[in-house]
């Protein structure tokens, strides 16, 4: 029986201190969105696609994760888009200055904007001034974790499993041991 019951105590130790470890967040469409404190701090290059509107193109991205917050260097494939906004293009209208990102060219003359970036994989609202038409565009980017490189996403593991696992197996030791040795007590009439 106490052979079965440590037994059980060594899986149950086992399986908890691996439950507490970092684990990758799943990418590439996973169960949840990806957010700046599941990624390591630092710039990396990273994929972008629009969900709704193939005139509007991000050919190239720079994804800089520091102290919690995200932010992305889009660049676009023409140079129709003046403005962006993270958000929809009627709040676009009412935000501060600050808020809206206007454009700077790239080595090929290609629009690029600094923006700020809430989860990855997952839609986020972004709109566009188009310069010709002097108007908002709404559109959906996802931001895909799956192309960052491997390491620079991981979700911090439940870092309080670890000393209650360890506590718990302690405790249940201790009775185990003090039971046995009450049970050889009993047996003895007393005498150890």
């Amino acid at each position: 029986m106490n052979r079965r019951l440590n037994r059980m105590l060594s899986v149950l130790l086992a399986a908890l201190c691996v439950s507490a470890l970092p684990v990758p967040v799943s990418a590439g469409g996973g169960s949840r969105p990806v957010y700046a404190e599941d990624i390591q701090n630092g710039t990396y290059e990273i994929e972008a696609e629009t969900l709704n509107s193939s005139m509007f193109r991000i050919v190239g991205c720079t994804l800089t994760v520091t102290d919690e917050a995200m932010t992305a260097r889009v660049t676009l494939s023409g140079k129709g888009f003046g403005k962006l906004y993270a958000g929809r293009g009627a709040e676009a209208d009412r935000a501060d200055e600050g808020a809206v990102s206007s454009f700077g060219e790239d080595e090929e003359g290609r629009h690029t904007f600094e923006i700020p970036v809430s989860a990855l994989d997952t839609s986020v609202p972004l709109a566009g001034w188009s310069i010709k038409r002097e108007q908002w565009y709404d559109y959906n980017v996802v931001f895909h974790s799956e192309s960052l490189p491997d390491g620079a996403v991981t979700k911090p593991g439940n870092g309080w499993i670890l000393p209650v696992a360890a506590g718990a197996a302690a405790l249940a030791l201790i009775g185990t041991i003090a039971a046995v040795g009450i049970k050889r007590k009993n047996r003895t009439g007393g005498a150890s």
